[in-house]
């Protein structure tokens, strides 16, 4: 009797053990939009607070067609099912559609290439624009990517935004962040909660402003049940001696793949 009722109380220890770790759990990474970088062959200006981009460049990314009108020194540019947009250099009023809309600063051109204030553009045409003013960066959200639009720095630095801090992650996790690091050269690395290296991969972002990176990275997890670790991504001086110029990290929760 006494032997049963030993069994008894482990398997009822076992199982409050079992809803103790399922409550523990933290929630999983989701499925989040890629970082990409948005380049353009002219770099961006700030003038008076408003971000400006070469038209060209930025009307790829919302698939808009763009044409130069040299007599009256205007741009048209056309969206499918979306209102057309008329700008004049120099002139601080833009036509979308039929209705004139007041800007705050007027259309400018530098070395051949108009310039077109981001802000207008991506609101015309609802997509989510923000400015980070920590990495100096700008952000246009569209369907599955998040394109990052850098201005030029000279601060050194590296932010991991995805995975978040606590978050469950399984094998391969995708690292997302910016950095402004010397070549643009990052070592992305999984660590257990004692340091040890469980994976590691090379990513790349940029020099001169805080570019994006986006790398998934596999690791070998010793064992089939959760564990704590950590996302470390840092820069070295490439001289070879080891020293680190730039380092983040996020405490993680490690699973196995799915």
């Amino acid at each position: 009797m006494a032997r049963f009722r030993f069994y008894g109380m482990l398997l009822l220890l076992m199982a409050a053990v079992g809803v103790w770790a399922q409550a523990d759990i933290p929630p999983e990474q989701p499925e989040r939009p890629i970082y990409t970088a948005l380049r353009t062959d002219v770099a961006p200006v700030v003038r008076e607070g408003r971000t400006f981009v070469p038209l060209r460049a930025i009307a790829e990314q919302f698939n808009a067609q763009v044409t130069w009108l040299p007599a009256t020194r205007q741009v048209s540019i056309v969206r499918p099912n979306a209102p057309n947009i008329r700008l004049t250099v120099g002139e601080p009023t833009a036509l979308v559609g039929d209705q004139q809309v007041a800007l705050d600063v007027a259309p400018f051109i530098r070395d051949g290439r108009t310039l077109v204030p981001l802000r207008f553009i991506a609101e015309t045409y609802q997509v989510p624009v923000s400015y980070n003013p920590t990495t100096r960066s700008v952000r246009l959200t569209r369907e599955n990517r998040i394109y990052v639009l850098p201005l030029e720095s000279l601060r050194a630095g590296i932010y991991i935004y995805d995975p978040q801090p606590g978050e469950l992650v399984r094998n391969p996790v995708r690292v997302q962040g910016q950095a402004n690091v010397f070549e643009g050269a990052l070592t992305v690395e999984v660590q257990d909660d004692r340091g040890r290296v469980l994976g590691r991969t090379i990513a790349t972002a940029g020099m001169g402003g805080f570019y994006p990176f986006s790398v998934p990275i596999y690791y070998n997890l010793p064992s089939e049940d959760p564990v704590r670790g950590k996302i470390v991504v840092y820069s070295q001086n490439g001289r070879g001696d080891g020293r680190i110029l730039a380092r983040d990290e996020v405490d993680v929760v490690l699973a196995s793949t799915i």
